[in-house]
């Protein structure tokens, strides 16, 4: 086992043995770990031997492609099995509980949106049932507002689903998002 270093008072020095044991725990190669995570085989038998460590953007996609957190991933020992299933059921949980965030929010959007597209109906027909001439210049005026605030919610609607699009695709690191 790796001596720990401790570098500005935090314990180190896991990294290389967990990145060679959790790829040769998924039966990869050094060549197909660097092609999942962008890279080419040299950058992670360096990690391994502990040459150099790895970006931050790298970090994150070993990090989901073991299903162990960074944390874990530097600061524990993965080796034993004990410490592996913790870490590795820990990092699952949160997971799930990312997804169930995701889920409530993308619920939320839909009941919004469909309470939106309802008003905007009822506002829709109830203009056609008036006559511009009948109808009051407040009431009007009123109605263009109305029409302009819609406009402004559809598009921060529209804003809001982009940006749950975007945190989904990375919570499932997927690449061509």
């Amino acid at each position: 086992m790796e001596q720990q270093e401790v570098v500005n008072g935090i314990s180190t020095i896991f990294l290389a043995n967990n990145i060679r044991m959790l790829r040769k725990r998924l039966n990869l190669s050094q060549e197909e770990l660097a092609g999942q995570v962008g890279l080419n085989r040299g950058n992670i038998a360096s990690y391994e031997n502990g040459s150099a460590e790895p970006r931050i953007c790298s970090m994150v996609k070993l990090s989901h492609i073991f299903g162990i957190s960074m944390v874990d991933l530097i600061l524990h020992d993965l080796t034993d099995e004990h410490t592996f299933q913790m870490a590795s059921t820990n990092f699952q949980q949160r997971n799930n509980r990312d997804k169930a965030v995701m889920e409530s929010f993308m619920k939320k959007t839909d009941e919004f949106k469909a309470v939106m597209e309802g008003l905007h109906t009822c506002h829709q027909f109830k203009m056609r049932s008036a006559s511009d001439e009948t109808m009051p210049r407040e009431v009007q005026a009123m109605a263009h507002k109305f029409e302009e605030l819609y406009e402004v919610a559809a598009q921060l609607l529209e804003n809001h689903n982009a940006l749950i699009e975007f945190v989904r695709c990375r919570l499932k690191q997927k690449p061509d998002c």
